[in-house]
């Protein structure tokens, strides 16, 4: 964790406190899943570092009808659940991108990202909020970060095309500890103990995309 915090630091310092000749530069990544966009500092038309973020936002709704039977009247009685669920996940990212060579205008470079997701959600039956489900979310922490490479095609000085292939690392954690009671059979009582659930899972997929940008004052 020490180590995520620090290449963050590290690149927002660079970042905000670089002097000298450079550009603001701005890009977007259309694309079929998550688009994304970024505002980055070009520093002598070699290393860009940037800021940028992804959003996505899900809704699910599950309702349940019918009869059932009611031991109170003895008699079959309609019901109706109602379940929904909405959720939103915001990744933020702070990145470097070092163009590494040059042939016409064309340019190559290599990127590195670290991104830390901010997943929110809420969950309602029956016109009930479930404040748990929401609180249950702190134990969750995700951490991310991407390493590619791509190529630019300058159409001019301010605009270029781009393609980037790498590979994307997600880490997901999960940590609860929660109190509860085990039955001691030789004492024939109940005695209170603690359970903690630990998980942690790791993802690493290629990924590919294109981009469209834009040098500001080139």
């Amino acid at each position: 964790m020490k180590v995520k915090v620090a290449v963050l630091v590290t690149i927002a310092s660079i970042l905000f406190t670089t002097q000298g000749f450079g550009q603001i530069t701005f890009g977007v990544s259309p694309g079929l899943g998550f688009n994304s966009a970024y505002v980055g500092y070009n520093i002598k038309s070699r290393i860009v570092p940037f800021i940028g973020f992804q959003s996505m936002s899900a809704d699910f709704q599950l309702v349940m009808s019918g009869e059932d039977y009611n031991w109170e009247t003895g008699v079959l009685t309609p019901f109706t659940n109602d379940l929904d669920m909405s959720g939103h996940l915001l990744v933020p990212n702070l990145g470097i991108k070092c163009f590494i060579l040059q042939k016409n205008k064309l340019q190559a470079y290599a990127s590195i990202t670290v991104a830390k997701p901010i997943l929110t959600a809420k969950l309602t039956v029956n016109e009930v909020v479930h404040d748990e489900f929401k609180e249950s979310l702190k134990d969750i922490s995700i951490w991310g970060g991407e390493l590619g490479v791509g190529v630019e095609y300058f159409l001019d000085n301010n605009f270029s095309i781009g393609g980037e292939f790498g590979c994307r690392c997600l880490n997901i954690n999960y940590n609860h500890t929660a109190e509860t009671e085990i039955y001691n059979p030789n004492e024939d009582t109940y005695e209170p103990s603690e359970i903690t659930r630990d998980l942690n899972m790791n993802f690493n997929p290629t990924y590919s995309r294109v981009s469209l940008n834009y040098y500001f004052g080139k």
